[in-house]
């Protein structure tokens, strides 16, 4: 399906939308999906950026770019710009203080992969 050019809806328009349409299930849901789909987008975005950074690690060919892993890369960041803002969460309040420090303890991260092993896990 081809879709008209279009402006996506802004961060305020869709909690706009949202406050203004409250009980209305279909709208929520679809505001809801749009949301969903835009964090999603994101965090795809940044595991892009991640393999990027271990492939250069490993042979920078593999970061050549008409490499796959770099047009999606490319495309994904151009999407995300294309949106606007998605997520405007502090980064103080994104991980809850506890998680934080939980995942930087070494011997918790160690307690974990050892608990995962004995259920038969891999890391």
């Amino acid at each position: 399906m081809k879709l008209p050019e279009f402006e996506p809806p802004t961060l305020a328009e869709l909690r706009n939308w949202w406050r203004d349409h409250r009980g209305e299930g279909d709208v929520e849901r679809l505001i809801l999906e749009v949301q969903y789909l835009r964090m999603v987008l994101l965090r795809l975005r940044g595991e892009a950026d991640a393999a990027v950074r271990l492939a250069k690690e490993v042979d920078r060919s593999l970061i050549a770019r008409e490499s796959p892993i770099m047009e999606l890369r490319i495309r994904l960041a151009q999407e995300v710009l294309r949106v606007g803002a998605i997520d405007d969460t502090p980064k103080h309040d994104a991980v809850p203080r506890n998680v934080r420090e939980y995942a930087r303890n070494p011997d918790a991260v160690k307690f974990e992969a050892d608990a995962r092993r004995r259920r038969g896990h891999r890391e």
